[in-house]
């Protein structure tokens, strides 16, 4: 009954939800979780993560989301939000939220390298992935905790029980939201194989996780990502950025 609740009933009504809730509940949400990152980041003797805002470089980034999502139907608009952190990672949250860390800027070697991951987070922002998630997670968490209570190592087990159901449903979301990316960057003429140089670029730093430590990983193996991109590149593809606005792009942490 535990294992029919946990992974058919709630997915089934996250999904449902998902559907429904309105978009200001979304933006909302979106907001408040923004909040506690910063404050996640941060530690008792240190103020909340700042957020990189120098003009040029936020130009240059409202120049890239224009070329690659201009012209999408979305309930709500996309709103990109770099905190000055050296975490290398981006993502969605909820309500058209997307978090992008300074490393990954910083880690980029190219303006596509940053288009690619923005197009796949706004894959997620369409598909309402970011909700989706949320619900399943609160859903998932809250049964399992009604059932085993606050006992000895309690905490590590409902880490690894929704890591473990996150690991599955995610994985997909994750290869549609490339699929997605892949075609946004060939509608705004930019080569999609930048997605692939990127995740080259990080199995390089930081190698492929195997054997129990893959089960858990939450996205498809980068050498899956890597080929799919490779074979997606387009040859005569414009750069979506000029070397002056990459420039300032990499400086928007700059003060």
């Amino acid at each position: 009954s535990v294992a029919l609740i946990v992974f058919v009933l709630v997915p089934v009504m996250a999904d449902q939800l998902a559907r429904v809730i309105p978009p200001d509940g979304e933006q909302a949400l979106g907001e408040a979780t923004l909040d506690q990152i910063q404050s996640a980041l941060s530690d008792e003797f240190s103020d909340l993560v700042p957020v990189c805002n120098a003009p040029a470089g936020v130009d240059a980034m409202e120049r890239m989301l224009a070329r690659l999502g201009g012209d999408l139907d979305l309930p709500y608009e996309v709103n990109v939000t770099v905190p000055d952190h050296e975490m290398i990672n981006a993502f969605a949250l909820p309500g058209g939220q997307v978090v992008f860390f300074r490393g990954m800027i910083d880690i980029a070697t190219s303006p596509d390298q940053i288009a690619a991951v923005l197009a796949h987070e706004i894959g997620h922002v369409a598909a309402r992935d970011p909700t989706r998630i949320a619900l399943r997670s609160a859903g998932s968490l809250g049964v399992i905790g009604l059932l085993f209570g606050d006992f000895a190592g309690g905490a590590a087990v409902l880490f690894l029980v929704e890591q473990l159901i996150q690991a599955d449903y995610t994985r997909e979301a994750e290869a549609a939201a490339d699929d997605f990316g892949i075609a946004m960057m060939l509608d705004a003429g930019v080569d999609p194989a930048a997605l692939g140089e990127l995740f080259g670029i990080i199995e390089a730093r930081f190698g492929e996780p195997a054997g129990i430590a893959a089960h858990f990983m939450s996205h498809p193996s980068l050498g899956d990502r890597i080929a799919k991109a490779r074979a997606a590149g387009a040859g005569d593809a414009m750069p979506i950025l000029d070397t002056d606005e990459w420039a300032a792009l990499r400086g928007i942490c700059d003060r």
